[in-house]
């Protein structure tokens, strides 16, 4: 009998400091957040460490409703209210959406026919502005609430709406109509 409580305590000696080592905690992981200008929420903007697998619940809305929200993880694009689950170093930035770039925008008719081509958003406000194509035509653009809309002044009726967190939507052109999608150039 003496022996096995020897084995027993000698085992426990040996296992205790493995007891407070990572190992058998499993490993902690930085959460980095970023909350950029305009944009309100929690978590707060802040370094945080959370357990492996630990689910965070993030929700940013904007400090002027006419904006929205992306957030950021990791550098994808995600919406801006969620939960992520933690099980590696992480980036979060909530920011406005800004469309203003290059778009690579892909256009199906009711026939199903594609039509690709680039347009170039512009103006001095995250809510709308001007805008050009490749194909030479030019237009005004708003993103307002979440949604922008496209409206050509120089081809025929041409009108794209939709949803800018997506940006893809419907357009049409009188009785003609079609979908569309856009993602940003590289």
């Amino acid at each position: 009998m003496k022996r096995k409580t020897g084995s027993v305590l000698c085992l426990a000696v040996l296992l205790l400091p493995l007891a407070s080592c990572r190992l058998l905690r499993g490993p902690n992981y930085d959460l980095l957040v970023t909350i950029e200008s305009g944009v309100t929420g929690t978590p707060a903007s802040g370094l945080y460490s959370y357990k492996d697998l630990e689910e965070v619940e993030y929700k940013y809305t904007p400090v002027d409703s006419r904006h929205a929200v992306e957030v950021l993880v990791d550098g994808g694009q995600e919406v801006a209210e969620a939960s992520l689950t933690i099980y590696h170093n992480t980036v979060l930035v909530a920011r406005l959406i800004d469309v203003r770039d290059d778009w690579e925008v892909t256009s199906i008719d009711a026939s199903d026919a594609k039509t690709t081509f680039t347009l170039t958003f512009a103006g001095a406000d995250i809510l709308g502005g001007t805008f050009s194509d490749s194909r030479g035509y030019r237009g005004t653009w708003s993103g307002v609430g979440g949604a922008i809309e496209i409206v050509y002044s120089d081809w025929e009726a041409y009108v794209y709406s939709g949803s800018l967190f997506y940006m893809s939507g419907t357009w049409a052109n009188g009785s003609a109509t079609g979908s569309w999608s856009a993602k940003r150039t590289e």
